[in-house]
């Protein structure tokens, strides 16, 4: 009987600290609140296709919209990193604190080198250089890809300068005989200047089978995807 009357305040005592434990602990799960912002470059314009993230949480995989606008939900009530990525500049990473209705507006101020490419109807792009490459399509299999072009010289020897080597690029590409570099079928030709000084007219080893060859690159202001025919491209000016 005794002991039964020394175990009623032990449980007594134990129910309120266990209480008070798990209260907290629910206390310390946060809420989110949803953040906005405008992402814009160095010079004020508005930067489309960023995605901002901080942890798990992120915007659409879309990123911010033409006007470089964006929401986002996180966790509210204390400091965190927040990063905004995009392909055409260095990702930022800043320290920001959640609120109700808060705002953060992020600058993006180190863009990535682009390419310049002027067609033959006078429009003209400005491609991200890192996404850029050349590139020859394939038949229900899409396209192949290379940082470097793959020609050969009017020598005949093969030459495949990488992207980051060429000046500039003079077109329009040309369909030619030339049996030196394609002995059975017409091959596409043009003339490349290189950082060094030095100017060649090159052959596209891969058109030598009737593949069309194209420059492909993301474009700067709007993020998507542009695929041109050498054929179509009067010049092209790299960095």
């Amino acid at each position: 009987m005794s002991r039964f009357r020394l175990f009623i305040p032990m449980v007594l005592v134990v129910m309120p600290l266990f209480a008070a434990v798990r209260q907290r602990s629910v206390e310390k799960v946060p809420g989110t609140v949803t953040v906005t912002g405008v992402v814009t470059d160095s010079s004020g314009k508005p930067v489309a296709g960023a995605v901002v993230h901080s942890g798990t949480y992120r915007t659409s995989p879309n990123g911010t919209g033409a006007d470089g606008k964006f929401s986002i939900s996180l966790p509210a009530g204390r400091p965190l990193l927040v990063t905004v990525d995009d392909f055409a500049y260095d990702s930022v990473t800043t320290t920001f604190t959640p609120s109700n209705d808060g705002t953060l507006n992020v600058t993006l101020t180190k863009p990535h080198p682009t390419a310049v490419v002027k067609l033959t109807s006078g429009e003209s792009h400005t491609l991200d250089l890192g996404s850029s490459q050349f590139a020859y399509y394939i038949p229900f299999s899409g396209y192949a890809r290379y940082d470097s072009g793959n020609f050969c010289k009017p020598d005949g020897t093969q030459f495949a300068p990488s992207k980051y080597d060429i000046a500039k690029i003079v077109g329009p590409a040309t369909s030619v005989n030339f049996s030196p570099c394609c002995a059975n079928n017409p091959v596409m030709t043009l003339n490349v200047e290189m950082k060094s000084g030095d100017k060649s007219q090159v052959y596209f080893n891969d058109s030598c089978f009737g593949n069309e060859v194209d420059f492909i690159g993301r474009e700067r202001s709007t993020g998507q995807w542009m695929y041109t025919n050498f054929a179509n491209i009067a010049e092209i000016d790299f960095p």
